[in-house]
């Protein structure tokens, strides 16, 4: 059985399951702790489990990514200012994707497509109302949306084409079928 799942649409679909979750799941953490920690844990545990989806499709173990959701989760405790753990949020999400799961491509390429991507997505969602939870809600999307270009910009595909060698003698057949072919009397 072949795998279906399409890291481009399973972003944008993440995307909409963490912007819809959102509301309730960072009101639920109002009730518990004070609204810059809420905040910052919703989107930590959305990030944490994007981060998880992104190890399952380049077959990478859950302990690889351990350490940068760890510094993530700290984080929420230690930045006060909503828009340095947003950064720091987009820093420790570029290292996970570009610097443990997808490595494929070199690391300028890499490094230029998180910070386009990171800055993109942090001016836009940086500049929403802290209050409004629709707006927040949406922003979720937009970041996860705007994540989904990665994969557009490096065609990452689960399966590889598999090459097949050609048997020697069929390969010998095919040149001296080119050569007579191409033989003129």
């Amino acid at each position: 059985m072949k795998p279906t799942a399409n890291p481009i649409r399973t972003t944008i679909v993440w995307g909409v399951i963490g912007g819809l979750a959102y509301i309730p799941f960072c009101f639920a953490l109002s009730l518990v702790v004070f609204w810059p920690l809420s905040f910052q844990l919703s989107l930590s545990a959305l990030l944490a489990g994007y981060g998880v989806l992104l190890s399952r499709w380049a077959h990478q173990s859950l302990r690889s990514i351990f350490f940068p959701l760890l510094l993530l989760f700290l984080a929420a405790f230690w930045f006060r200012s909503t828009t340095a753990f947003l950064f720091t949020a987009f820093g420790m999400l570029s290292w996970i994707r570009s610097g443990i799961c997808f490595k494929n491509e070199s690391i300028v390429k890499r490094l230029a497509a998180e910070i386009g991507l990171g800055l993109g997505t942090g001016l836009l969602v940086s500049g929403a109302v802290p209050a409004v939870a629709p707006v927040w809600a949406l922003g979720v999307w937009l970041f996860f949306l705007i994540q989904a270009l990665y994969f557009v910009l490096f065609d990452y595909r689960a399966e590889r084409e598999i090459k097949i060698d050609v048997d020697p003698f069929e390969k010998s057949k095919m040149a001296a079928e080119t050569i007579l072919s191409n033989w003129v009397f």
